[in-house]
């Protein structure tokens, strides 16, 4: 992701999203890593973390096996 990572590109999804082209916020839905308990893989706290931090609801912050930075 060049000079910046995950919390950044999930910030700059959020302004592109919401801001740029006007979605409206209660309609988004995201999903994070939720792991790979057979592969020892952990679920990806962090992503889930900064989505909620930008004040995506709970209910829309999903888990999923198939998303992976």
């Amino acid at each position: 992701f060049g000079d910046y990572f995950k919390r950044e590109a999930i910030a700059f999804s959020w302004e592109l999203l919401t801001q740029i082209y006007k979605l409206p916020k209660e309609r988004l839905y995201v999903t994070y890593f939720a792991g790979d308990p057979l592969n020892n893989i952990p679920c990806d706290d962090e992503a889930r973390q900064a989505w909620l931090d930008l004040g995506m609801d709970s209910t829309h912050v999903i888990p999923s096996k198939f998303n992976f930075w």
